[in-house]
């Protein structure tokens, strides 16, 4: 019981903040507009993975994350298919990480890659 109180009060916490937020975003925003503020304010810069290389830090590192997770998920399904007499089970681990990791991490240049060409095309 108190697990569930605790999940209902969280979700209510994030709810009342977020509610808050746009609330309050919303009253800011109507009041620039009558006092005669420019729409375009309210726009975002466009960014361009350029200026930005933090975005393509965060596809590496989330693509190769993703690759380990999968080497995991493989090496667990792959140890428990198949029985080893002599217990080499680590073996499974080490190389599923290490094979997916490097595929998320070859993934995620040529994902980069793609997206470059992408961007000169504009």
């Amino acid at each position: 019981m108190e697990a569930a109180i605790t999940f209902i009060s969280l979700f209510a916490t994030i709810f009342g903040i977020s509610y808050y937020f746009l609330y309050t975003r919303n009253k800011e925003r109507l009041a620039m507009i009558e006092s005669g503020a420019d729409a375009s304010l309210f726009q975002a810069p466009k960014l361009n993975r350029k200026r930005h290389p933090v975005y393509s830090v965060a596809l590496v590192l989330g693509m190769m994350a993703m690759g380990i997770g999968l080497g995991i998920i493989f090496a667990v399904l792959f140890d428990h298919s198949i029985e080893l007499k002599n217990g080499n089970e680590e073996a499974f681990y080490f190389s599923g990480i290490f094979i997916f990791g490097g595929l998320g991490l070859v993934s995620s240049f040529l994902t980069l890659r793609w997206l470059d060409k992408k961007d000169e095309e504009k």
